[in-house]
C-alpha cells in the first residue's frame, strides 16, 4: 500500500462512471481515491507525490476476468499438428501443466503479472493448473503477484482428468489457499488478493466433484471460475454422460451463481443463456483465444441482450485485454449485419461487467475513478486529438486509449510503473531465467 498521498494531474480523465474531465486530476490516500475533479481545483496535501499526465488519458486500471498465468512459458513451445480443440488440450495444455514445477509457476506468474501491468491490467482473475506440482502452487503464485503488486483472484483448476487422487489434491490446494485468503483479509486493510473455486470443464468433472466444489464454495462464501462450453467437445461429452448441456448442469448444481465466472460460453443455447441469466454469473468472453483454437465465437450480443453480464478476458493469449476488446467490438458486426453491433456491448463489458464482478469479489469498489474506489489508475501514452465527452468516451477508450501503450500504472495507490520503468524488477534477469526454465520444461513436455 502507498505510504504517502498521490495525485495524478493534467489528465484527460475517463472515470468509468460516465463522467469525463478533459483536464482533471485524481487524488488518493492510503490506497483509496479521495477526490476526482478539475485540475484547477485539485487539493494540496503535505508530502504528496505528484504525477503530471501531460494531457494524456487517465483511466481506471483494467480488469482481466479470465487469465492463465501458467502459460507464460508456453510461447513457442513445440506442439505438433493440432486440428481440434481436444487436441489442443491434450497435446499442449495438459502436457504443459503436468510438466510444471513450482519454480516454473513462480516465474510464469511474475512474467504474466509484469506483462499485465505493462498492458494496464491492475486486477487479474487467474485460473491455474499444474497437475505435476499441485501442492503449494496457488501460494507460489500468490507470493509472486504480491511481489509485483497486482490485485489478483486465484483458483486451482479442479478436474477428474488425472484421477481421484489428483482431484482430491487439487481440492485440498484450493481449500488451503482459500483459508489463507480468509486469514489475510481479516487483518489487511487493502483488498489485494481473493480466491475462487476453480473447475476445468463439465466434460472432465464428475457429479461427485461438482458436489465437493459446491461444498468448498459454500464454506468459504466464494463463487466458481469455470470453463463453460468452450469447445463443442464439452457439449457433446456432457450430453452423453449427463443428459444436459454444460451450462444447464452447472446452473442446476449451483456452481454458477452471482459471484461465479463462466468462461467462454461459445456453444450455448438460448436455454443455456436463460440458465446463466438466472444464476447471476458473469461470462468472460475471450474472442482472440476462441478464434485461435477454432472453437467458434461466443454469442456476446445475445448474451448481453438477455441481460447476462459479459466481461472481456484473454484466456492467456495475451496479458492485456486491449486486443480482445478491440476485436470483440468489430467481430460481431458481419453476423449481425450491423456496422455498429458490439460497440456498446464491449464498452459495457469494460465499464460495467468487469468492475461489478471484481468489486463484489474483492469487497471494494474497483474499475472506477470516484471517491471511495480503490486507487487503481493507468496513464496511457496518448493524448486525445478530438474533443472528449461522456457521449463519445467509449470511442476514445476503445480506439484511442486501448490502442496506445500504457505509460504509468498505479495499484492501490502504489506506483508500479512510471514512464514505462518498473523499478525494483530486473526484467532482463527474469527473462533469462525464464528462457532457461522454458527449455527444461519443453523437454519434459
Amino acid at each position: 500500500m502507498a505510504d504517502r498521498p498521490i495525485v495524478v494531474r493534467n489528465a484527460c480523465v475517463i472515470t468509468g462512471t460516465g463522467r469525463v474531465i478533459p483536464s482533471g486530476y485524481v487524488f488518493a490516500r492510503a490506497g483509496v481515491i479521495e477526490s476526482v475533479g478539475e485540475d484547477s481545483k485539485r487539493p494540496r496535501s503535505r508530502g504528496e507525490q505528484v504525477i503530471d499526465a501531460g494531457g494524456r488519458y487517465l483511466l481506471p486500471g483494467l480488469i482481466n476476468p479470465h487469465m492463465h498465468l501458467y502459460g507464460s512459458l508456453a510461447l513457442g513451445a513445440p506442439q505438433g499438428r493440432m486440428r481440434s480443440f481436444g487436441q489442443v488440450l491434450e497435446k499442449l495444455w495438459w502436457r504443459l501443466d503436468r510438466a510444471l514445477t513450482l519454480e516454473d509457476i513462480h516465474v510464469s506468474a511474475m512474467l504474466g503479472a509484469i506483462a499485465g501491468i505493462r498492458a494496464g491490467v491492475t486486477t487479474v482473475f487467474d485460473h491455474h493448473a499444474s497437475y505435476g506440482a499441485i501442492r503449494g502452487s496457488l501460494h507460489t503464485i500468490s507470493d509472486a503477484l504480491r511481489q509485483v503488486g497486482i490485485r489478483a483472484c486465484l483458483c486451482y483448476e479442479i478436474s477428474d482428468r488425472m484421477g481421484r487422487a489428483r482431484r482430491d489434491e487439487a481440492a485440498s490446494e484450493s481449500a488451503s489457499f482459500l483459508e489463507s485468503v480468509r486469514a489475510r483479509s481479516a487483518r489487511e486493510p487493502v483488498c489485494m488478493q481473493r480466491g475462487m473455486v476453480g473447475l476445468h470443464a463439465s466434460m472432465t468433472l464428475s457429479d461427485a466433484t461438482l458436489a465437493a466444489a459446491r461444498e468448498l464454495m459454500d464454506f468459504y462464501g466464494v463463487g466458481a471460475h469455470v470453463h463453460v462450453a468452450e469447445g463443442i467437445e464439452d457439449v457433446r461429452i456432457t450430453r452423453r454422460k449427463f443428459g444436459v448441456t454444460p451450462a444447464a448442469r452447472f446452473a442446476r448444481s449451483d456452481i454458477l451463481r452471482r459471484d461465479s465466472i463462466a468462461a467462454h460460453c461459445v456453444h450455448v443455447t438460448a436455454s443455456d443463456i436463460a440458465h446463466i441469466k438466472r444464476s447471476g454469473a458473469t461470462v468472460a468472453h475471450n474472442p482472440m483465444s476462441n478464434l485461435a483454437n477454432a472453437v467458434g465465437v461466443a454469442p456476446m450480443l445475445l448474451l448481453a441482450k438477455r441481460g447476462v453480464p459479459v466481461a472481456i478476458g484473454t484466456d492467456g493469449m495475451s496479458a492485456g485485454i486491449g486486443p480482445d476488446a478491440q476485436l470483440a467490438s468489430v467481430l460481431h458486426r458481419a453476423g449481425a449485419g450491423d456496422a455498429q453491433a458490439g460497440f456498446k456491448e464491449v464498452a459495457a463489458a469494460i465499464r460495467d461487467a468487469a468492475p461489478a464482478i471484481a468489486s463484489r469479489v474483492f469487497g471494494c469498489r474497483l474499475g472506477a475513478l470516484e471517491r471511495g474506489a480503490g486507487a487503481d489508475l493507468i496513464i496511457v501514452d496518448a493524448m486525445p486529438h478530438t474533443p472528449v465527452s461522456a457521449a463519445n468516451a467509449a470511442a476514445h477508450l476503445l480506439f484511442g486509449a486501448l490502442a496506445a501503450p500504457v505509460r504509468t500504472a498505479i495499484v492501490a495507490g502504489r506506483v508500479l510503473m512510471r514512464d514505462f520503468a518498473m523499478p525494483g524488477f530486473d526484467e532482463a534477469a527474469l527473462t533469462a531465467d525464464a528462457r532457461r526454465l522454458a527449455s527444461r520444461l519443453w523437454k519434459r513436455m
